[in-house]
Formats: structure tokens, sequence, C-alpha cells
């Protein structure tokens, strides 16, 4: 019964820590003057998105970036245009600078660390890595020890690592 639990446990365990994965970071709306250098979720009105879609070539009602600059009537945001896999760098990224008005923008929120998802999502990872070691070492069973004392190994790949009991 207990091992049925544990094989039933494992993939729900690897979906919830999957999705907590993905939500690490909140957008948080910024309240007064923007922090420059912060990175950054503009919601655009429908207009807005319209034009900055013609100079980006995506379109999209919320521009994700970093923010370059501020003025009292508008925000200066780096997105990325463009990326290119390189065998060299791994990757390269072409950014452009979009300006948007404050009266096209919906709503303008700053990435900040979800410590709540971040705890949520290591206990999960921990638990998720100590069913493994446990179906590993242990072979998720409680039988009795049919070896005769004898040391038992895990097969690995390449070599193999004696376990005693």
């Amino acid at each position: 019964m207990q091992a049925m639990i544990r094989k039933r446990a494992l993939p729900v365990l690897v979906a919830v820590a999957v999705g907590f994965a993905s939500g690490c970071y909140t957008f948080v709306p910024i309240e007064g003057p923007a922090p420059v250098g912060s990175d950054v979720r503009a919601t655009l009105t429908d207009e807005e998105a319209l034009r900055v879609s013609r100079q980006t070539g995506e379109l999209s009602r919320t521009v994700d970036g970093r923010l370059v600059g501020a003025t009292g009537d508008s925000v200066v945001v780096s997105v990325v245009t463009f990326r290119a896999v390189s065998e060299v760098s791994g990757s390269r990224q072409l950014r452009q600078s979009v300006t948007i008005p404050r009266d096209g923008m919906e709503t303008l929120a700053s990435r900040q660390l979800s410590v709540w998802r971040s705890g949520v999502m290591g206990v999960l990872a921990a638990s998720g890595v100590a069913l493994v070691i446990n179906q590993v070492v242990a072979g998720g069973s409680n039988q009795d020890d049919t070896d005769d004392g004898e040391p038992i190994g895990t097969l690995v790949p390449i070599f193999r690592i004696p376990i005693g009991r």
C-alpha cells in the first residue's frame, strides 16, 4: 500500500513543482516613481498596443522589459525584439527601447521575488528528491532482508555503488 502511494505521489509532486517553478516571481504595481533598471511589465491600451506592435513586430497588450528611463508623461522600456542561437555564445539578443506614454498604459508593474512561492517550490523539490532517493537506494519496499547480510548495490549507468546493510 505504501509503495503504491509513493508511485502516485511522485508524478503529483513533479506536476505541482513545475507549476510553482514558473511562479517564483510576481508583478507588483508600481506606486510613485519607477526605479530605473528594474524589470517591469506594462499593460497597454488597445491603441498603444497597435502602435508598439509596429515598432517591435509583436502584437501584445503587455510589454515586458527593463525600465531605461521615466519622465512625467512617458516611460522608456528596453525590450527583446530578436533572439538568435549562436554556437559561440549560446544565444544573442537584440534589444530595442520603446517609449510608452503614460496615457497609453493601463498599469505598470515591477517584477519581485515571491518568497512564499519560492519556499513552497523548495519544499516540493526537496520532497521529490527524497522520494527518488528512497526509491533508488531503498528499493521502495519494506520486504525482509533476503540477501543474507551481503552488500547490495544500485546500478548506476556506468559504475556500481555498493551499499551495505
